[in-house]
């Protein structure tokens, strides 16, 4: 009888580990489905482009399409990226996803939790992040995250990234002069 218990507890376990898995990567599930739709209605309206590209960005970076993401990122946080592997011979940029995703973390999902007005007709965008930690072999939940997202040439562009910080209007106004649209 004991046998017989002990081999339906690890049967059911079993059954529900396979259920847990059998989700697809970067597959939403119906908890996360609603949560993102009431973020969403929590977003300004005047916010929803630059939310918009933003949610393409990260998207592409889930799905580990770095040419997808590139072309969202603002031409000259590329080129800063470009000198740094030029001069220090890496990529560690908050905005490299590609150079975090070897070996250190990459992002399984995201909930885009606030969106505030910034200088220079930009958006300081708040994301609670989970990212699979590689060598800990395990998902960081709610992890904070902020872009700042601004138009280049007409177009949105992800600008930058901080990580468990946000950015300051003056951060903006002084760190990335001539970044924006005027």
């Amino acid at each position: 009888m004991k046998s017989a218990f002990r081999s339906l507890v690890v049967s059911a376990a079993v059954l529900v580990a396979g259920a847990a898995f059998a989700q697809k990567q970067g597959e939403i599930s119906p908890g996360q489905e609603e949560a993102k739709a009431e973020a969403a209605r929590s977003i300004p309206e005047e916010a929803k482009p630059a939310v918009e590209v933003l949610t393409r960005y990260l998207d592409a970076v889930k799905a580990k399409k770095w040419a997808d993401a590139k072309k969202l990122t603002h031409p000259r946080t590329l080129q800063n990226i470009a000198k740094r592997k030029k001069n220090l011979g890496d990529e560690e940029h908050p905005m490299a996803p590609w150079y975090f995703a070897k070996d250190t973390y990459y992002l399984k999902d995201y909930r885009i939790t606030n969106a505030v007005p910034g200088p220079d007709d930009t958006w300081v965008i708040e994301t609670s992040e989970d990212n699979f930690q590689i060598q800990e072999k395990g998902v960081a939940e709610g992890e904070m995250a902020t872009y700042l997202v601004g138009k280049a040439g007409g177009k949105w562009m992800v600008t930058d990234k901080k990580r468990g910080v946000s950015f300051t209007k003056d951060s903006i106004k002084l760190g990335y002069k001539g970044y924006f649209d005027q």
